[in-house]
């Protein structure tokens, strides 16, 4: 008889590969568009059409939940290329561009999370940790480009710094402000930018 449960329980946890991909596909629908505080783990399970039991399988939270979200939706919307240096810059600025007119819904949620973060300490040390890595990705670039002109690449990660705050600033401005121009505030801070770290580039 303990045989056979063992073997049944075994069995159950046999669940299709794509299982965790649609509960997260499932909670960004919900989160996005219902916000964090109005969506349940009841409703990620019925959307995604599965047991509630087997979100709780996979997420021993809604944080966790939701930091898992987070970092799938983050890593589709990568927008750093293989280009490396100014080229690179240019490139990662101009995807920039292309996402935020493509994926409101996610950087809804993103600005959304960074509110939940100052409250929540589970989610805020996920939006901590995002942001650094996000920062540290864009220092990588001042310091590519810095090497180009062979100066000192000690300014790189204020540079970065800034960069990213104002990355942030568009975000939030395309969010709320229908009349904003992002592609035209974009373009400035490239232009910003470029100058900081490569001093020349923009009179050339």
């Amino acid at each position: 008889m303990l045989v056979e449960r063992s073997t049944k329980t075994k069995e159950s946890l046999k669940m299709p590969a794509d299982t965790r991909d649609k509960i997260l596909q499932a909670a960004f629908t919900r989160l996005s568009s219902q916000g964090y505080e109005n969506t349940s783990i009841k409703e990620i399970a019925e959307e995604a059409g599965v047991a509630q039991g087997l979100v709780h399988y996979y997420f021993k939270s809604k944080q966790q939940l939701v930091l898992a979200v987070l970092m799938d939706v983050c890593a589709k919307l990568e927008i750093y290329g293989p280009e490396l240096g100014e080229a690179g810059a240019l490139a990662a600025f101009e995807n920039f561009k292309s996402v935020l007119r493509t994926r409101r819904d996610a950087h809804n949620l993103y600005v959304e999370l960074i509110g939940v973060g100052l409250h929540d300490r589970e989610v805020g040390t996920g939006i901590r940790d995002d942001i650094r890595r996000h920062r540290g990705e864009v220092e990588d670039i001042a310091r590519q480009v810095l090497a180009q002109r062979e100066v000192d690449p000690g300014p790189a990660r204020a540079i970065a710094s800034v960069v990213w705050g104002a990355i942030l600033g568009i975000i939030v401005q395309s969010l709320v402000d229908e009349d904003f121009n992002s592609d035209e505030a974009v373009d400035a801070l490239a232009a910003m930018a470029l100058s900081a770290v490569y001093p020349g580039t923009q009179s050339a």
